[in-house]
Parts: C-alpha cells; structure tokens; sequence
C-alpha cells in the first residue's frame, strides 16, 4: 500500500512539475495533461487489478490449506475415537 501511494504521489509531483516548468502554451500543456494523466491512470488501474488478484489467490491457497488441514485433523480426530470408548 505504501509502494502504490508513493507511485501515486510521485507522479502527481512530476505531472505539477512539468506544467510549472511546461514551454508550452496552455492548450498544448492541458492536452499533454491529459495524455500523461490518462496513462498516469491506466498504470495505476492495472497496479491496483494485479494487487487485487494476487491477493485473492493468497486467499484462495489460504483457504485450501485450511480445508485440507481440517481433514485431516478431522480423520485423525475419528481414529483416535474408534479406540477411545467412552
């Protein structure tokens, strides 16, 4: 999370530095804005959906670990009642 909000703040740092420094006339600079801004977002978009799914295939393993460990903890647990005889 903080990698992403590092990335967010750098860029809208650099985008503020390019137009404070832009060469440009204004309609020039907003266009170039926008172009950058629009890939500023993709790239975030697709950080952000990366993020996203790698943590729900942690999830998903997690959760398939559990169930196989309850299994066989629940196997082990019905041996040991066959010999316990209450």
């Amino acid at each position: 999370m903080r990698l992403l909000s590092g990335i967010i703040a750098g860029t809208l740092a650099g985008i503020a530095a390019g137009v404070l420094m832009a060469p440009d006339k204004g309609d020039s600079t907003r266009k170039k804005l926008n172009k950058e801004g629009t890939r500023v977002r993709s790239d975030v978009e697709k950080s952000l959906n990366e993020g996203i799914y790698n943590l729900l295939d942690s999830v998903s393993q997690a959760i398939d670990d559990y169930s196989k460990k309850s299994q066989k903890s629940l196997k082990q647990a019905k041996k040991k009642k066959r010999y316990i005889n209450f």
